[in-house]
């Protein structure tokens, strides 16, 4: 799906502004401060109806305005006809729209409008908690395969009655729980692995753009010792889950790692290289969608300029070239983006919160 309107009204330093991009290649240029990751953060916002710089999402409201509304029409690459979308952000509320009617989960969000977004702090994708590798990789997931959520959602509630049995002290009910959680655990962890393979291709191609010697693999964690069985697991972990008070094994503790030489890349590449690394993923994971699951997205890069050097800022720009996936790219400085202009790209100048359309260089 393509973002064809977008309109955002009360978010952090932005005016009220209305924008009309492009499907393909979408350069927001502006100072420092000058809105254009607030820009960004609005289009995310429509499409996971959360922020990626804070987890607290009543931040985005501007001051002193009583709510922030970000509303957009999404499309297919092959369709005229568009979908409505939108979010709405009160103090402590929080109201989604899709196609008309209120959404009753962003699950609705992310399957109309699918984006992933490039940023400064996403290197914390390889170097931080596991957590935002799952997360990755169970947006990837859910968009190739429409039974996922449902596995997730049935693993969740095993997962948290096993959890307040484990608190209780009622080892002699964990029985059936076991059951449903090995049953769905197992699907989860067989269709991440599935994916994390469909990806490797992908990845590999894209990381021999940026890296002269790719020996790069990626390896999946179950989040259990996959030589014996889940059941077996969570019946040996009993006596320690007790103690601690929640489930120690499974998908929930997942992960998925990058290895050299098979070992973790932390230990060989510097901190650039991780860079280039995140950015090999999560376009691999866009190019999967096109082409493998299907639905074009939307890719939000922000600061490319500070990211990356010279060499490495061609070969990006090369690579969003003639692609399905929407890209929005913020730079500080129209001679950054001038070598990736082409004449189906788009170039909008942002000034203190308020956004034109420029001319192409």
């Amino acid at each position: 799906m393509t973002l064809v309107k977008l309109d955002a009204n009360g978010l952090r330093n932005l005016h009220p502004i209305t924008l009309e991009p492009r499907p393909g290649l979408n350069y927001l240029v502006g100072e420092n401060a000058s809105g254009k990751t607030s820009l960004l953060e609005a289009i995310y916002l429509l499409g996971r109806a959360r922020s990626f710089r804070t987890s607290q999402i009543n931040q985005l409201i501007q001051f002193e305005q009583p709510e922030l509304t970000v509303v957009g029409k999404v499309a297919p690459q092959d369709q005229n006809a568009t979908l409505p979308i939108g979010v709405r952000v009160a103090r402590g509320k929080r109201e989604i729209h899709v196609g008309g009617r209120i959404a009753q989960s962003s699950a609705e969000l992310l399957q109309a409008f699918p984006l992933l977004v490039i940023q400064p702090a996403g290197i914390a994708l390889l170097e931080g908690a596991p957590k935002l590798r799952r997360h990755f990789l169970d947006f990837g997931v859910f968009h190739h395969d429409s039974r996922y959520l449902d596995y997730w959602r049935r693993y969740t509630k095993a997962l948290n009655h096993r959890n307040a049995l484990l608190r209780s002290g009622k080892a002699r009910e964990l029985a059936p729980w076991n059951q449903e959680l090995t049953r769905y655990g197992i699907m989860i962890h067989e269709a991440r692995r599935g994916y994390l393979e469909r990806l490797a291709p992908f990845f590999h191609e894209i990381g021999g753009r940026f890296f002269s010697d790719p020996r790069f693999e990626l390896r999946i964690h179950a989040g259990w010792d996959v030589t014996r069985s889940l059941e077996f697991v969570l019946e040996s972990d009993i006596a320690a889950d007790l103690r601690y008070g929640h489930t120690q094994s499974g998908p929930h503790k997942g992960d998925f790692s990058i290895l050299l030489n098979q070992r973790p890349v932390k230990a060989y590449v510097s901190r650039g290289q991780m860079k280039l690394l995140v950015y090999a993923l999560l376009l691999a994971q866009s190019r999967l969608m096109e082409e493998q699951v299907g639905t074009a997205g939307c890719v939000l890069i922000d600061d490319v300029a500070s990211e990356l050097d010279e060499p490495n800022k061609r070969i990006l720009l090369e690579l969003l070239q003639g692609r399905l996936t929407q890209f929005f790219i913020t730079a500080t400085g129209r001679e950054i983006i001038e070598e990736g202009v082409s004449d189906d790209a788009a170039v909008f100048q942002i000034a203190e919160g308020r956004i034109t359309q420029a001319q192409n260089p």
